[in-house]
């Protein structure tokens, strides 16, 4: 090669070399969207929403809320994980809407949550409880499963869709229990309480920021706390194991993914920042008051793992019931 060829190019190499850490450093370079899967008003909703603003002062760029329900998730799914990996389009899951579309997700689905994102760190905890319409007459679980022996056709049950965690757990319920229910599908939390308030559905089950404005109203009776532990927001209530139910235990949590093949410094660079917010005490006063937890995970591996173990316990529900996607 000529010598001035040789220069030309170790010139050319050393521009790009010089440009390749601007480049990085350029991120974002645009406002970031924060995709919702669910409609607005469910806790998924809410988390997103207390981390943007602090976020977008952080990286000096708007980050925008964008809600795309619909499908169980798989709508906002499908589109973040086909955007760029540029890490100018995020999504905030929760245990339905990656959990458990992970586990249903047949091999002939190009897109799945577990291999088309990535995990950055979990956000948030949330208990759950199972409740019915304060004019429905029943007290508890059982009284419940007597009411619906009883009934002259199938009692309704309410979820956020095909898949989500109400579905399944509701599911799991009815199937131990030995009684009959028919699946109302939804949209999200946003949607399930009015449906619960009309009496369209006769049990259902979300987090205690949902319901306990309705329950403090009298318009929703609380009939179990699905987890092993009673809610020290309601002590009185016992939970799915009290009530004769051990396997019941899901946790509502909610993460925040990016697509595959996002640069390792971007989310890093998310981590960090969305760890210190969930560490801020005014944040954690604020879902103190929304009665969820904050869970930010030691790293991007270890939130990975969480993902991992809580995807093979749905996977093991959802085969033991035959809940496959249509």
């Amino acid at each position: 090669m000529p010598l001035a060829t040789r220069r030309l190019v170790l010139a050319a190499a050393a521009l790009a070399a010089a440009a390749r850490p601007a480049a990085a450093q350029a991120w974002p370079s645009r406002p970031v969207r924060l995709v919702v899967p669910l409609v607005p008003g469910g806790t998924t909703d809410l988390i997103a929403r207390v981390i943007a603003d602090p976020l977008s002062r952080l990286l000096g760029q708007n980050v925008v809320v964008e809600n795309r329900p619909g499908a169980n998730g798989w709508i906002a799914n499908d589109y973040v994980m086909r955007e760029r990996p540029d890490g100018h389009t995020l999504i905030v899951n929760n245990v339905s809407t990656h959990g458990i579309n992970s586990a249903m997700a047949g091999p002939e689905r190009a897109l799945v949550p577990s291999r088309g994102l990535l995990p950055i760190t979990n956000l948030i905890e949330a208990p759950q409880l199972f409740l019915s319409p304060a004019g429905l007459p029943v007290g508890s679980l059982a009284d419940f499963v007597t009411h619906a022996r009883a009934a002259s056709a199938p009692l309704v049950y309410a979820s956020a869709g095909v898949g989500s965690y109400q579905h399944i757990d509701l599911e799991t319920f009815a199937r131990r229990a030995g009684i009959t229910l028919t699946h109302l599908p939804l949209r999200g939390a946003g949607e399930m309480v009015p449906v619960m308030l009309r009496g369209d559905a006769q049990i259902t089950e979300f987090n205690l920021a949902a319901a306990l404005p309705h329950i403090q109203a009298g318009r929703l009776r609380p009939l179990a706390v699905v987890s092993r532990r009673r809610m020290p927001q309601l002590p009185e209530i016992p939970t799915t194991v009290e009530a004769g139910f051990p396997d019941l235990v899901t946790t509502l949590w909610n993460g925040l993914f990016a697509p595959a093949g996002t640069p390792p410094p971007v989310i890093a660079t998310l981590h960090a920042h969305v760890t210190g917010i969930l560490r801020d005490p005014e944040v954690l006063a604020n879902l103190e008051r929304q009665a969820v937890r904050a869970t930010p995970s030691e790293s991007p591996a270890a939130f990975a793992a969480y993902v991992a173990e809580d995807v093979a316990r749905w996977t093991a529900l959802t085969r033991e019931f035959n809940i496959t996607l249509n």
